[in-house]
């Protein structure tokens, strides 16, 4: 395998010029610079990235935790993260942690071990010592989606709160009083933050916000389905529903047609997240959209701050979410 030494000699100029080119750390001139770029190619040369994190004690590698790649929310998200730190050279590493505390625990410990610069979480629900840890470690962490009002770290979130209170304002003003909330995860300041906007938009229209109209599930859109059926199944069924996101929404369509209940003739629905299939979807859906790509964007800017300054103060982001009407 190459090494800058032999780029240097092919070259015939010092390895600092080498580095100096390959790194742009210094003005290098126009024919030094094709010279050393030529013998880059010539000879096929790679920067040895771990022999430079050894001497830098940086990767340049930023890891990152997702509830579930497979939700497409989160596919926004990581594009925002990646467009951001790869103009400046940095990698980012992902992983899943499905919603599962020991599973982002050992998450963590594979990224510690690659020697990550910092870390995007979207935090799982329960016990939080390993993310403690690595705060207390003065390590770069970046909450995002989800803010742990325990830990005291940069963040960069969705307004759940107003989203929430925009759809069902909306509903309201369509005439339902009997609207239910097919939430996310209990423990998330998230799905808190929805059950905050559900009660304060239906006590300043004077409509009832009993607590079985709102619901906790995971996520999925089995979740959802459950949901819905247990909500239809009381004494006096909800004419609307607000759901956490567009899968448990899926769910609450496949509830109310086995029941052949139509949507929005005997039950409206609602949803967080938007997506431009929404737009050809059956029944027409209104949506509240999340900021999901500058989500992604904010927060690895954030990163890259906190990299470059650990001792500066925190940051905290709240983008507003966008009723989007169908």
């Amino acid at each position: 395998m190459p090494t800058i030494y032999d780029v240097a000699k092919r070259a015939q100029v010092s390895t600092y010029t080498v580095s100096s080119v390959i790194n742009r750390s210094a003005n290098v001139s126009p024919e030094l610079t094709r010279r050393v770029m030529n013998a880059v190619k010539e000879l096929d040369y790679t920067i040895n990235d771990v022999a430079r994190s050894l001497q830098t004690r940086k990767t340049k590698t930023v890891g990152m935790l997702i509830p579930d790649i497979a939700n497409p929310f989160y596919a926004k998200v990581v594009r925002g993260v990646e467009d951001v730190l790869k103009t400046v050279g940095f990698s980012l590493i992902l992983g899943s942690t499905y919603n599962d505390r020991e599973e982002q625990a050992r998450c963590i410990a594979v990224f510690r071990s690659k020697q990550i610069d910092g870390l995007l979480l979207f935090v799982a629900p329960g016990d939080d010592s390993e993310v403690r840890a690595l705060i207390e470690a003065r390590k770069a962490v970046v909450f995002v989606g989800r803010v742990p009002v325990q830990l005291k770290a940069d963040s960069v979130s969705a307004d759940h709160a107003t989203g929430t209170q925009l759809a069902v304002a909306h509903l309201l003003s369509k005439g339902h009083r009997r609207i239910a909330l097919v939430n996310g995860q209990e423990g998330l300041s998230s799905s808190a933050d929805r059950v905050a906007g559900w009660k304060r938009a239906l006590k300043r229209a004077g409509a009832i916000a009993p607590k079985e109209y709102v619901h906790h599930g995971d996520w999925t859109a089995a979740s959802g389905y459950s949901s819905m059926n247990t909500v239809l199944d009381l004494d006096t069924p909800p004419t609307a529903v607000y759901t956490a996101n567009f899968l448990m929404m899926t769910g609450v369509l496949k509830a109310l047609k086995e029941r052949r209940l139509k949507c929005p003739g005997d039950v409206e629905v609602m949803s967080s997240d938007d997506s431009e299939w929404l737009d050809v979807f059956e029944p027409r859906i209104s949506t509240v959209a999340q900021p999901s790509y500058e989500m992604g964007a904010e927060a690895a800017k954030l990163m890259l701050k906190r990299i470059k300054s650990p001792n500066r103060r925190f940051d905290q982001i709240v983008l507003q979410p966008q009723l989007v009407l169908r």
